[in-house]
């Protein structure tokens, strides 16, 4: 073989092996470690929670609410310890609250409903089905029938002071088809007698399974997980990738920061794990 032919076949076997890398396999571990208090590292949650599937923190309450697959949805301490614990039929996927209300929205994996809950109250408000429609498609969003649903896993609030509704949400859809959406909710206008919500958009980013969902107002970055592949993105608002990092956990369902910088990862197959986030 000529050095020039040597050349340029090394160039395809790089370029081949390069496409050959799984695109969702990035080498750069998230930088996190334990917390060396004893009784931290790993599960820490005390309840017992069946499938946690979703999970945010309180900014007035500091303490976190978590929901599950079974229809339930807890407040617990930031040591894993219940607060309360509170029936809501349905398959719950994730929850989110809005800072300046306090108030806490929960979807509903399958109906595709998001739920209004005041922790207060300990009750849900309002409901808000998302219409499927999206650019003249009247089910760009696939119903599911079985019991076990692909449809909206993931739900995020991202205030926003000039919004008529106080900000919109960003909601991961599972499959059929797998994406990421911002939705209009009418949390202040009402929406009549039939309150919806509807997809704005759609972000071009794109992820075979966004299984969580966070906001940094600093940053005004979204975060997201996919459990599939084990990976975790930072992304602009308009859908462009910031970083890409493999994720600790198995089955991660969603994910959220407490006011300390520790990370907390409810995973599907049982469990919260709490980690010292590196980042911050």
């Amino acid at each position: 073989m000529s050095m020039r032919a040597f050349v340029i076949f090394g160039l395809l076997v790089a370029v081949l092996g390069f496409c050959a890398r799984p695109p969702s396999a990035p080498d750069i571990r998230y930088p996190c470690e334990w917390p060396g208090s004893p009784g931290f590292a790993g599960n820490i949650d005390k309840v017992g929670i069946v499938q946690p599937s979703g999970i945010c923190f309180h900014p007035v309450r500091k303490t976190f609410f978590v929901v599950s697959d079974e229809g339930e949805v807890f407040e617990m301490r930031t040591d894993g310890t219940a607060v309360f614990s509170q029936k809501v039929p349905g398959d719950l996927e994730d929850v989110t609250v809005d800072p300046r209300t306090g108030l806490l929205y929960i979807v509903v994996e399958g109906e595709d409903v998001i739920l209004e809950f005041d922790p207060d109250k300990r009750a849900v408000t309002r409901r808000f089905p998302v219409n499927r429609e999206f650019d003249g498609n009247p089910n760009f969003l696939q119903k599911q029938t079985d019991r076990y649903d692909n449809g909206i896993e993931s739900l995020v609030f991202v205030p926003d002071d000039g919004h008529p509704e106080g900000g919109t949400f960003y909601a991961g859809n599972q499959e059929d088809p797998p994406c990421i959406m911002e939705l209009f909710v009418p949390l202040k206008t009402g929406g009549g007698d039939a309150p919806e919500a509807r997809i704005l958009r759609v972000l071009p980013f794109k992820m075979d399974d966004p299984s969580g969902l966070a906001y940094d107002p600093m940053k005004k970055h979204l975060y997201a997980i996919d459990d599939a592949d084990n990976i975790f993105v930072e992304i602009t608002l308009e859908g462009k990738l910031v970083r890409e990092y493999a994720f600790p956990g198995n089955d991660q369902e969603s994910f959220a920061w407490d006011d300390e910088g520790y990370l907390y990862i409810t995973q599907d197959s049982g469990g919260i794990i709490k980690l010292k986030d590196l980042r911050r």
